[in-house]
């Protein structure tokens, strides 16, 4: 079983060494962003843990996380502060995306350290965040609407509250390449479990309904994808299949050289994993991580070369890790 640590003990650790901080994490995303709903950063004076996707919206959500450890400091009663701000990832950022996130920050000051420690060990169902920027997160038992029916995260545009679950998010996978076997396995994977992410240099070489068929999926057309997976969460699946060998090798050489991943697989035949071997070993990467590569991808046992049955055996692959790994 995965086991990840709670993201208010890690604020909770920061505090006790007397260290600032903010948190920000996208409370809600619409259409097609770099990172999905609930993704989260830590900002502190002098690093960053994670991120909410890079480029404009991160470098600017970043200043705002900056200014909010300075008011937080500030407030002698609750060392805490809470900001939301919603951001349209169009051209005034730079971005492409053409999606739209809203942003929850709260900062802590090291004189909340007791009641956020507290509220850390109180091991509920839910974090709830509301509206008001001087009040902690609370500990819930069930859901603030009184329903037991559990689901991830939650955001409320009226109240403008969120709610999110104790218990780890699912895994993700993330896909490289929008061509016909790429749309094959994120056409038959929806039922494994993931939180899936499929990512292109191309926005058009997605389905032109993709959001209508997939609406769970999150679309990241990447002028380099090489940089998406380097800031993939850690303990990913990734799934390497775009239309270029050469950026095939580009992509899996920033995953290995990351090393934060939990699977890796690229679809090739053995003389392709041979040559990208001898090219990735002359450029660093060592045999034992090398030798974490599964390529060819998927079980042999599934036979033919159509884009669904290559599918077929991926996904039988991905069950096959997923009950090894869980």
């Amino acid at each position: 079983m995965r086991m990840t640590i709670s993201w208010l003990k890690q604020v909770s650790s920061y505090l006790a060494t007397g260290r600032a901080l903010c948190r920000i994490v996208i409370a809600d995303a619409k259409g097609s962003t770099p990172r999905e709903m609930g993704a989260d950063m830590l900002v502190l004076s002098d690093h960053m843990i994670g991120t909410i996707g890079g480029g404009r919206l991160e470098f600017e959500a970043i200043s705002i996380a900056r200014g909010l450890i300075e008011q937080a400091a500030s407030d002698s009663h609750h060392g805490f502060a809470r900001h939301w701000q919603k951001f349209a990832l169009g051209p005034s950022l730079g971005q492409c995306c053409g999606g739209s996130v809203m942003l929850l920050f709260e900062a802590y000051a090291p004189m909340s350290a007791d009641a956020v420690a507290a509220l850390a060990e109180a091991a509920p169902a839910f974090y709830f965040h509301g509206a008001d920027d001087r009040t902690l997160p609370q500990a819930l038992s069930r859901r603030p609407d009184d329903r037991p029916e559990n689901s991830q995260y939650g955001y409320d545009p009226v109240a403008r509250t969120f709610r999110q679950s104790v218990t780890p998010p699912p895994r993700s996978l993330y896909l490289y390449g929008a061509g016909h076997v790429g749309r094959a396995v994120m056409a038959i994977t929806g039922q494994l479990g993931f939180n899936r992410v499929w990512v292109d240099d191309a926005a058009t070489r997605f389905p032109a309904n993709v959001s209508d068929m997939l609406p769970d999926i999150t679309i990241v057309p990447a002028a380099d994808m090489t940089v998406v997976a380097r800031r993939a969460p850690a303990d990913s699946y990734h799934l390497v299949m775009s239309y270029s060998h050469r950026l095939d090798e580009a992509i899996v050489h920033a995953i290995l050289d990351e090393n934060q991943f939990a699977r890796l697989g690229l679809i090739g035949s053995a003389t392709k994993r041979q040559r990208f071997a001898k090219s990735l070993i002359a450029a660093g990467v060592s045999p034992s991580l090398l030798a974490r590569l599964t390529c060819p991808i998927g079980l042999d046992t599934v036979k033919g070369k159509a884009p669904e049955r290559v599918a077929l055996s991926i996904a039988a692959q991905l069950a096959v890790w997923l009950d090894a790994d869980e």
